[in-house]
């Protein structure tokens, strides 16, 4: 059996504290976890968290990332499946505003008492458009290339527009299908004629 080498280390460290953190974000909440709680809930000391994450901000952020892409591929194969350009964008839009809301750890990012950190950590840092254009990049270049979406269309904008969309449409989707039903709608009448051939 191959000897564990520094690197399996590190990333085994770097998992615990991001499962430890992400207890404490469900526990406490995003805005009320401290350094000290991730520390006490992963049995670790201050120094090693500082070790790996700075500050608490890139501690949030790098969780946000992983779960993100822990189901990217599945995600993108999802999207892909829909037989339209208009249903892969509409559906794939609004698959994951309900993801997004259903996962515990966006939801309470969006939340009100969390709105100030999500601009900071997803909005300026360039995150959440770069997570956005990871996971809708691939099908808007099929798209594009495949003449179903305008040739003129800059795809890292466009990404950057559906990461708008999603945040606030995640921050304001409630259980109620009904809801994710009149997203649909605008989705149909403003932003797939936006993007289709003229």
């Amino acid at each position: 059996m191959a000897a564990r080498t520094d690197t399996d280390t590190r990333t085994d460290v770097r998992s615990a504290i991001l499962a430890a953190a992400e207890a404490c974000f469900e526990r406490f909440g995003i805005a009320k976890t401290t350094m000290e709680d991730v520390a006490r809930a992963a049995s670790m000391s201050r120094a090693t968290v500082y070790r790996y994450f700075s500050d608490r901000e890139s501690l949030i952020a790098e969780s946000v990332v992983r779960r993100a892409r822990a189901n990217m591929s599945r995600a993108r194969a999802r999207i892909t499946r829909w037989p339209t350009v208009e249903e892969r964008i509409v559906e794939g839009i609004c698959q994951d505003i309900r993801k997004g809301h259903l996962d515990p750890m966006v939801n309470r990012l969006v939340s009100p008492e969390s709105m100030a950190l999500s601009t900071q950590l997803l909005g300026e840092s360039g995150r959440a458009v770069e997570l956005t254009h990871e996971l809708w990049g691939p099908v808007l270049a099929d798209e594009q290339a495949a003449g179903n979406i305008r040739a003129d269309l800059d795809l890292r904008l466009l990404s950057e527009w559906i990461s708008e969309l999603e945040i606030m449409y995640i921050s304001q989707y409630g259980t109620d299908d009904g809801a994710l039903d009149r997203v649909r709608e605008k989705l149909r009448a403003f932003v797939v004629p936006a993007l289709l051939p003229r």
